[in-house]
């Protein structure tokens, strides 16, 4: 039998990596600030740029609210009710992250219709297949008061549950790393601007780190103790707007490098001599 010492060591472990998250939130925020004003900021507002607002900003409410489940109370209906607004933002922050990566996906390969509805027919079963598991999940919630005065919520049930939908998260994100991957692949001698493979494979590398914390989310709760079951849930959506966020820069910083290129040759006459730009 786990000792109260033991369960509350846990605890605290938990709490140390959702400061993680935020720190990694916060640092990447005043990092990238610069960036998102230059690409974003001032230009219009369109489905491209609600599903970025919605994928950035939702962790800066989510993360508080997670951290004030994880210090602040003991009592149970308070738990239950602040973890299901974390869910939802959850839920929200993950859809749109994951929306950027099927639109980029989307348009890499040249905005196929059978690949748009594929896609999304796949996204709309694995949200069909996450909405079943909250709904069954939620009758298995059990919070107790912490051990040794540990403050925050303390939820004793192991909901194995959860791992299925990090499950239909890894699938997803299989499915978008192969077709990018596959397509950097088939493109790689017929592109020869170095700026083009760098979007491919920055993206690649991106959807990896994504797809990497998924499968961390499904080893900690199937086999870790129930106690780090929500070690990475904040690490989770932070990665999501991070590098969903991120992808969005890179694409944006790449047209205006192409759009400059352009500018400066057609800023050069058939002789070869400069033409003054203004």
């Amino acid at each position: 039998m786990t000792s109260p010492y033991e369960i509350a060591l846990r605890l605290q472990t938990v709490k140390y990596f959702k400061m993680v998250g935020l720190a990694v939130l916060v640092l990447d925020y005043c990092i990238k600030l610069e960036a998102e004003i230059s690409l974003t900021w001032g230009r219009k507002w369109d489905f491209i740029r609600i599903l970025f607002v919605v994928a950035r900003y939702t962790p800066f409410v989510d993360v508080p609210v997670d951290l004030i489940y994880s210090l602040g109370p003991t009592s149970s209906h308070v738990c239950l009710s602040l973890y299901q607004v974390i869910s939802w933002f959850n839920v929200f922050g993950t859809i749109a992250a994951e929306s950027l990566l099927l639109v980029r996906t989307y348009t890499l390969w040249g905005k196929s219709r059978v690949l748009l509805i594929s896609l999304l027919l796949l996204a709309l079963g694995c949200i069909a297949g996450s909405a079943v598991v909250g709904a069954e999940a939620l009758s298995w919630f059990n919070y107790q008061d912490p051990p040794l005065g540990t403050a925050g919520c303390y939820q004793t049930q192991r909901i194995a549950i959860y791992a299925v939908n990090y499950a239909l998260l890894v699938l997803f994100e299989t499915v978008i790393l192969c077709l990018n991957v596959f397509q950097a692949w088939r493109r790689r001698k017929q592109q020869s601007n170095h700026l083009i493979m760098r979007l491919y494979w920055d993206g690649i590398f991106y959807i990896l780190c994504i797809l990497a914390m998924s499968l961390a989310n499904i080893i900690v709760i199937s086999f870790l103790p129930s106690e780090y079951a929500e070690s990475l849930d904040t690490l989770q959506l932070v990665f999501h707007s991070v590098l969903s966020s991120r992808l969005l820069f890179n694409l944006r910083a790449i047209m205006k490098r192409r759009h400059e290129q352009a500018i400066l040759v057609m800023g050069v006459d058939s002789d070869g001599s400069d033409i003054p730009l203004r």
